[in-house]
């Protein structure tokens, strides 16, 4: 079972969920700063899932694609805005986002928004404006189409260094970034995740039973080459999704290494299983992860997993 924030060796928190979704539209007005829900407890809930045997813990987030909901986490619940990840005496805020890419900005797909608050320039502005006012170490965000022209120089602005992975297809210009302020964490090193990389991990046995059909029919064609054919798992497994993962040393009050993941699985329900494939491989990449960075730097890191896992309760990922 997995949709997760993911602690390594922490008590069990207890979450606290939004009143009420907040709404994509976002006001052009920059004299209006935008407001931060309040969240509500829901102690004593089963949200999730602890397994044992590999030593993580996961926390769900279940929703996506909201301009401006996000989770900031500390050692005992998820709670408010002022609230932080605490390891031992060392505190630190994490804000994971998804900004809606511009490019999937449609009026009719936001029928209920006016027109002109779905312009790059207003959402850009009031994007940057809930970002600044968050006030995290961190930033996991997703949907990111606008690295470089617009998020990288602003972010620089605003006191954090990014990292960015965009998706793999040739006709997908959104991703995963991860923005850190330098003077709470240091980079130490960072790996990407693409999950198209399944299909090669298929391609041997599918060539092999190409071969075997070539040579028993007389047809001359095999059904894999429908790129369109989502029988096929070297198409249904093809979907260019990305993530990013890296080791942060925390400055203060001591140091202590920190991994940050940060990913956004396929949405499509009809593929449930491909969501599965994605979370399985992505957890098989923290745990290598995570045992290369203990073993070079002889310590036992923190890890925190964020994303868009596009999942809600009763979901199989």
């Amino acid at each position: 079972m997995f949709s997760s924030t993911t602690l390594h060796h922490l008590p069990r928190p207890n979450l606290l969920l939004p009143r009420k979704v907040i709404s994509r539209r976002m006001s052009t007005n920059p004299a209006i700063e935008p407001k931060v829900r309040k969240f509500e407890s829901v102690e004593g809930v089963d949200i999730g899932s602890r397994n044992k045997s590999d030593g993580f813990f996961a926390i769900p987030l279940y929703l996506s694609k909201l301009v401006a909901l996000y989770n900031c986490i500390s050692l005992s619940r998820i709670g408010t805005s002022n609230e932080n990840f605490v390891f031992s005496g060392i505190r630190f805020r994490l804000v994971s986002y998804n900004i809606l890419a511009q490019v999937y900005v449609k009026s009719a797909l936001l029928p209920h928004s006016p027109p002109a608050c779905l312009k790059w320039k207003a959402r850009s502005h009031a994007i940057l404006s809930v970002l600044k006012n968050l006030q995290a170490d961190f930033f996991c965000l997703q949907e990111v189409d606008e690295y470089d022209s617009f998020y990288r120089n602003n972010m620089d602005s605003l006191g954090y260094s990014g990292i960015y992975i965009q998706r793999t297809g040739q006709r997908k210009r959104d991703g995963c970034a991860i923005f850190y302020k330098p003077s709470c964490a240091e980079l130490v090193t960072k790996e990407r995740i693409e999950y198209n990389d399944l299909v090669d991990s298929i391609k041997a046995d599918s060539v092999s039973c190409s071969e075997q059909k070539i040579e028993t029919s007389n047809e001359g064609k095999d059904s894999r080459k429908d790129s369109r054919d989502l029988n096929d798992p070297l198409v249904r497994l093809k979907r260019d999704c990305v993530g990013i993962m890296a080791a942060f040393r925390i400055n203060k009050p001591f140091q202590h290494i920190v991994i940050v993941a940060n990913t956004h699985l396929y949405w499509d329900p009809e593929l449930a299983d491909v969501k599965l494939a994605q979370a399985k491989y992505l957890l098989s990449r923290l745990a290598q992860f995570k045992t290369l960075i203990s073993d070079e730097f002889e310590c036992t890191p923190s890890l925190l997993l964020a994303g868009d896992f596009n999942s809600i309760p009763g979901d199989m990922v």
